[in-house]
């Protein structure tokens, strides 16, 4: 059965709020950096390659679930992969080891590559006239879960400390059993695809994007993930390096937004290509600004970077016809966990060299994306 007219915009409206919460608890990790590394004495690379093994795990599992989301129907994966997200990060305060802290990681990563390709599969079904806008829509949520996220965490655990973290099972269940009611409502009988328009292969024009969407990642990952150890190192508090998480992320699901509606009017290929290049200065600029300065810059760095993230997603998926699940599972997940990789040498290299400066070189990422979009043909 078709579903009625309103109901993509009803159903991108419940997974936005799957992804805010998803996304969200799996947000943890960064803002609560610092005070894990003093609890379980961690070194930067340690705590790199921790964050590194999230992004991995959900990276290399998101392929094949969207293959297989494409070959049968499965959209209770995207109730599933919340759920555990949302019970194994609500106890990362209680960790007393690495170890611990290592497979709460893997749980958290499992269920993000069960929800990733399952919903973005869901929300491209009967799109393709705005494509863009409701990927944006839905992308944003994520985003938006990620931002408010730091402040959130870093506030409850200044009142409660790392200990009450299990205390957030209790509204993370509630808003689960509310998404998945919501998302029941919006789904039609079907939503396998049809199969008369399949591509059954990766069209090689595919690549240069792909590895565009990899170094892009690599950048947006490295800062998000030791913005707020740049804060603190600069003599910000922790609540201030939260912050800092907070609009990052904010003003990326903002620009996320502009990014998809231009691109439904003027192009995937423009809108990429030019903020990608648009971000790289922002990022040196927050670098090297007084810390009063820090805040606003590093959002408008923001804006630029990740939003080519829903751009890139559905470029990636009208290359592909009825494949989206695999696509997005290619494109959200592979590319985004690869360019997470480069959390591990980051670390390393901050450890030797210094965190900031080895951040210079992260910021140049975007402008190296940027000349393999150009190289990206789009027909």
């Amino acid at each position: 059965m078709a579903a009625n007219s309103s109901s993509p915009v009803k159903r991108t409206a419940a997974l936005f709020l799957g992804h805010m919460l998803n996304d969200g608890f799996a947000s943890f990790f960064a803002p609560l950096l610092p005070l894990l590394i003093e609890k379980l004495h961690l070194s930067l690379i340690l705590a790199g390659s921790l964050g590194t093994l999230r992004i991995a795990t959900n990276s290399l599992l998101q392929p094949g679930l969207g293959a297989l989301v494409d070959r049968s129907e499965r959209p209770w994966l995207v109730v599933i992969g919340p759920m555990l997200t949302v019970t194994a990060m609500s106890f990362i305060g209680r960790v007393s080891s690495s170890v611990l802290l290592l497979i709460i990681m893997i749980l958290a990563g499992i269920g993000t590559a069960m929800f990733h390709p399952a919903a973005a599969s869901l929300v491209a079904t009967g799109t393709a006239g705005r494509r863009g806008l409701l990927m944006a829509f839905f992308s944003s949520g994520g985003t938006l879960g990620g931002a408010v996220a730091p402040v959130f965490i870093v506030s409850f655990v200044d009142k409660l400390s790392l200990a009450g973290t299990p205390f957030l099972l209790i509204p993370g269940i509630l808003t689960l059993a509310a998404f998945a009611i919501l998302l029941k409502r919006a789904l039609p009988s079907s939503v396998r695809k049809k199969k008369d328009v399949i591509v059954t292969r990766i069209p090689p024009r595919l690549f240069p994007l792909w590895f565009a969407i990899v170094l892009s990642s690599a950048c947006s990952i490295g800062f998000s993930n030791f913005l707020a150890v740049l804060i603190v190192d600069r003599g910000g508090s922790p609540l201030a390096g939260g912050g800092a998480i907070s609009l990052f992320l904010l003003a990326g699901a903002a620009g996320g937004f502009f990014a998809g509606n231009l691109s439904d009017r003027f192009g995937r290929k423009p809108i990429i290509f030019g903020s990608l290049v648009i971000a790289a200065p922002f990022y040196l600029a927050f670098l090297h600004a007084p810390l009063s300065f820090a805040l606003p810059l590093i959002g408008l760095a923001g804006i630029f970077s990740l939003s080519s993230v829903p751009v890139g997603v559905v470029a990636a998926q009208e290359s592909m016809p009825g494949r989206t699940g695999l696509v997005s599972g290619l494109v959200m997940g592979l590319a985004w966990g690869l360019g997470g990789f480069a959390l591990t040498p980051i670390g390393w290299l901050a450890d030797r060299f210094g965190l900031a400066a080895v951040m210079n070189g992260v910021s140049l990422l975007p402008l190296i994306a940027a000349v393999l979009v150009l190289a990206w043909r789009t027909d």
